[in-house]
């Protein structure tokens, strides 16, 4: 599985300035020492890391939501960035929770505690955390992606912001 992350980052950068911040793509040598860890990669992710590793999306008195990157060195500060937030770092712990979850990799977190996993041979899906449910899954991941733009539109015009505000 492919996608065309030029286009969203163009997409994205229609924006007024503020809604999005994305930390810089993620070092080659990076990725390939995450692989031998915790195993290869889905392309899309790949993909992804190479463009931006990591990313907070529609903000506004906060992120609605969190793209995880892999961990840095040395670490972001952790007003900046969760811990934990890392697919290198929350991937393992998942994938340890439980069974059938060897083909997950942790991706996101949404401002409500929705994790966002992907899986190469099942799209998205998305474990509430308070609740201990599925919320969704199963979604194709081009169809996950509309749906972030959706949900973030839906909510900065429900905030009324000319601009984020943080």
């Amino acid at each position: 599985m492919s996608f065309d992350w030029d286009t969203l980052a163009d997409r994205l950068r229609t924006y007024p300035s503020g809604y999005h911040q994305f930390l810089a793509p993620c070092p080659h040598h990076r990725i390939i020492a995450v692989e031998e860890e915790i195993g290869p990669m889905p392309v899309v992710l790949r993909q992804m890391l190479e463009h931006f590793n990591g990313a907070k999306l529609f903000i506004a008195t906060g992120p609605m939501l969190r793209v995880f990157g892999l961990s840095t060195v040395p670490p972001l500060a952790p007003m900046e960035w969760g811990v934990d937030w890392y697919i290198d770092k929350f991937t393992p712990k998942w994938r340890e929770s439980g069974p059938n979850r060897s083909g997950d990799w942790a991706i996101g977190m949404t401002n409500y505690g929705g994790l966002l996993l992907f899986s190469e041979s099942r799209g998205i899906k998305e474990w509430d955390t308070g609740e201990s449910r599925w919320l969704f899954a199963d979604m194709p991941f081009d169809d996950w992606i509309e749906k972030v733009i959706k949900d973030g539109e839906v909510m900065m015009a429900e905030l009324k912001l000319d601009r984020p505000q943080g």
